[in-house]
């Protein structure tokens, strides 16, 4: 079972930043989960809110905010205070970081209110993916399923996985019209029946976002391709596979 660290490793640094990505490439996970939204000048920024408050401490919405006026802004937030000093991180600078080491799952994030002035998101981000060479090792993830399409018909060598939260009448006829190589379902619709029939249609199966030790081991017992988790080095010492010494522990 893979270990995809949420936002990173957000329990010891900034979540979203490089220094949280770093250190979830040494905790040893398999892969790591991080957002990203479009932004005014349309280029993309890794942070998980739409309003940078909370990780700022000023007002502002990611998509009417250049990347540039964005960056230059400290990021931690007031609760995380001995954090602050990083800056987000832009969509590029986060495939280079990671770079292959590990798979990266792109949350792509988007108001289907929008879909005029964000037009351009899905073109951008398929060149920016080739340009970076990412296509084996990123999968970009939504609960946008339109975007998710759009983006398979500009480039079908695009990863996709399918968000999803609730339970759905029509799910299996949409995972044939979108055809992803994963499906994200909220922890609670996971059960082995799903996992079943997911591994029958050859998709792989993360659900999100589990944090406790029974959960992480019910799961591991029902057969999914992976967890996203905010605890990842107490998700791989539950796997046998933890590098870190008693001072990394998460808060």
């Amino acid at each position: 079972m893979k270990v995809i660290a949420h936002r990173g490793a957000g329990g010891l640094a900034v979540e979203n930043s490089a220094a949280a990505l770093r250190r979830a490439i040494t905790l040893g996970v398999d892969g790591i989960e991080v957002d990203i939204w479009p932004t005014r000048d349309e280029g993309f920024v890794v942070l998980h809110d739409a309003d940078i408050a909370r990780l700022t401490g000023r007002p502002g919405w990611t998509s009417y905010l250049t990347l540039a006026e964005i960056q230059a802004l400290r990021i931690g937030g007031p609760i995380r205070r001995k954090f602050l000093g990083d800056r987000a991180l832009s969509l590029r600078e986060a495939l280079r970081v990671v770079a292959g080491r590990v798979q990266l799952m792109l949350e792509l994030k988007r108001t289907r209110h929008s879909s005029t002035a964000l037009a351009w998101v899905e073109e951008r981000l398929v060149r920016i993916l080739a340009e970076e060479k990412a296509f084996d090792w990123a999968t970009v993830i939504s609960f946008d399923h339109r975007s998710l399409l759009r983006l398979q018909e500009l480039d079908p060598r695009v990863r996709v996985g399918m968000l999803y939260a609730g339970e759905w009448l029509t799910l299996w006829e949409e995972v044939e019209r979108l055809s992803p190589q994963a499906i994200l379902p909220h922890w609670a619709q996971a059960n082995p029946e799903l996992v079943r029939e997911a591994h029958a249609r050859g998709l792989e199966v993360y659900p999100w976002v589990i944090n406790h030790r029974d959960l992480m081991r019910q799961l591991s017992e029902m057969g999914v391709d992976g967890l996203i988790t905010d605890r990842p080095g107490e998700a791989l010492a539950l796997l046998g596979r933890a590098r870190t010494s008693s001072e990394d522990a998460e808060v």
